[in-house]
C-alpha cells in the first residue's frame, strides 16, 4: 500500500474523509473459479480536496499489484469506446500540422487508439502499457507498445530513442496514477514545443450527481475536477487550454487540453460549482445516497427472486464488480453474467461468485433464457437496448444497474 498525506493535485492538506465502501477485491480482477477463495480485499476510502475537490484515496493499492499478467480489460471489444477513439483521432490529427506527427498513447492497452491514430494518417505511433498480457496483444498487431509504468524517468529514456512528441495522450488512465505530478511532469518532457496533451478522465461533477459510485474502484485513484488538473498542470509548467464535456463518455467524463504555452480554460468550472463539486455537504451527501442506492438494488433483486426469475447481466465492466460486492450481491440473486471480452469469459466476478460467459451464448436459441438482464454497462444503455431487442421483443426486460429501475 501506498499512504499519502497531501492532495494528489494541489498539494494542499485540507482533506475530509467523504465515502467509505469497505475493503472490496479489485473490480478489474475476474478469477477463475479455484482461485475464488484466494481474494485479496483492499480498503476502498475516498477522501476530498476542500482546496481544489479532487476526489482520492490516500490508502493506494501499488499499481504493480492491479496491473498484472491477467488484467482483463480490453479497449478494442468496446464498440462504443472505439467509435468515440476514432471520432478523437481524427480531431487530433486536425490540430497538428507537421509531416512527421509522433503520437505517444500512455496507457496504450491493446493497441486500438493506436491502430485508429495510424488510421488518422499519424506517421509514428507508440504505446506504453504496463499490464504485460495486454501490452503482448499489441505487440502482435505490429504497434510497438512499451511493457512498462510510464514515468518522468521512462519519459527521459524515450526522448533519447524515439525524440519528442507532437501529440500524447493519457485518455481513461491518469485516474489509474498513484503520482499523477510524475506522469505530467514526464508527458512534459517528452512535448515538442507546439505539441499537444490529451487527458480524458471521468468528471467528478458526473460522479455526484448520478450518484455513479460504479466508478470507483482500486484502480479508480481519483475522480478529477478543472480546478484539480489546471492546478497540477500549473505545478508542472503546463497550461490547460481547452476543456470539453463527455457526457455520454463512461458515465461522464471531460477532456483536457494541454500545451506549454496558451490561456487556462475556465470556463466550465461554473458548471462544476453549481453541480456541489465544491460543497462540502452536497459531497457528503453521497454517503446517504450511495446506502439508499444499495438497498433499492437489493431490494428488487430479491422481490423477482421471489418470483422465480432468472436474473442474469450483460456486459461486466469493473463497475459491476464494485456495486455488487459493496452491496452483498451474489450468486443466490444473480444466475449469471455475459460479457465479449475473451479475458473475461469462464472467469468469476471476485467475492460475488458469479461466472462469466460468452456473450455468443445470449441468444433468442438459448436455454434457461433470463426473464431480467441487468445492463452492466449502463453508460451504454441506448447501445445495449438496440443490440438487445431480440430479448425485449421477446418478452424480456431490462434493469439499468445506475438506478436499480425496470426500463421496459
Amino acid at each position: 500500500m501506498i499512504i499519502k498525506q497531501n492532495c494528489a493535485a494541489c498539494g494542499g492538506k485540507n482533506l475530509i474523509s467523504a465515502l467509505n465502501l469497505g475493503e472490496l477485491p479489485n473490480s478489474n480482477e475476474f478469477v477463475y473459479k479455484k482461485d475464488l477463495k484466494n481474494i485479496r480485499y483492499w480498503p476502498l476510502h475516498y477522501y476530498w480536496c476542500e482546496d481544489c475537490g479532487l476526489f482520492q484515496q490516500l490508502e493506494l493499492v501499488d499499481s504493480k499489484t492491479l496491473f498484472r499478467d491477467n488484467y482483463t480489460y480490453q479497449t478494442g471489444v468496446n464498440l462504443p469506446g472505439v467509435i468515440h477513439f476514432r471520432k478523437l483521432s481524427k480531431t487530433l490529427k486536425k490540430d497538428l500540422v507537421g509531416e512527421d506527427n509522433f503520437a505517444i498513447v500512455i496507457g496504450s492497452n491493446d493497441g486500438t487508439e493506436l491502430q485508429l491514430l495510424k488510421e488518422a494518417e499519424f506517421k509514428r505511433v507508440l504505446g506504453i502499457e504496463p499490464a504485460k498480457n495486454i501490452a503482448k496483444i499489441a505487440n502482435k498487431k505490429g504497434l510497438e507498445t512499451i511493457n512498462k509504468f510510464f514515468t518522468e524517468k521512462l519519459s527521459k529514456e524515450l526522448i533519447k530513442r524515439y525524440g519528442k512528441a507532437d501529440l500524447i495522450t493519457a485518455n481513461n488512465v491518469f485516474a489509474h496514477i498513484p503520482d499523477p505530478k510524475d506522469m505530467m511532469l514526464g508527458m512534459k518532457n517528452l512535448l515538442k514545443p507546439n505539441g499537444e496533451i490529451t487527458i480524458e478522465v471521468q468528471w467528478f461533477k458526473d460522479v455526484i450527481r448520478k450518484n455513479s459510485i460504479d466508478t470507483l474502484y482500486s484502480e479508480h485513484y481519483y475522480e478529477w475536477t478543472i480546478k484539480a488538473m489546471i492546478s497540477l498542470a500549473k505545478r508542472c509548467g503546463l497550461n490547460v487550454v481547452k476543456v470539453v464535456p463527455l457526457p455520454k463518455q463512461q458515465g461522464g467524463s471531460i477532456r483536457f487540453y494541454l500545451k506549454l504555452k496558451g490561456k487556462t480554460d475556465r470556463r466550465l468550472e461554473i458548471l462544476e460549482r453549481r453541480g456541489g463539486v465544491y460543497n462540502k455537504k452536497r459531497v457528503l451527501a453521497m454517503r446517504e445516497k450511495t446506502e439508499k442506492r444499495r438497498i433499492k438494488l437489493i431490494k428488487l433483486l430479491r422481490k423477482l427472486k421471489a418470483e422465480n426469475s432468472i436474473i442474469d447481466i450483460w456486459a461486466v465492466p469493473a463497475k459491476v464488480s464494485t456495486v455488487l460486492n459493496f452491496s452483498g450481491i451474489n450468486s443466490k440473486l444473480i444466475d449469471c453474467a455475459f460479457d465479449s471480452t475473451p479475458t473475461k469469459i469462464n472467469r468469476y466476478i471476485p467475492m460475488a461468485g458469479i461466472k462469466i460467459f460468452d456473450e455468443k451464448l445470449l441468444n433468442p436459441n438459448m436455454t434457461n433464457k433470463p426473464d431480467y438482464l441487468i445492463i452492466g454497462a449502463w453508460n451504454y444503455l441506448d447501445f445495449a437496448k438496440n443490440k438487445l431487442s431480440w430479448f425485449t421483443d421477446n418478452g424480456g426486460k431490462l434493469i439499468n444497474l445506475l438506478n436499480a429501475k425496470i426500463i421496459n
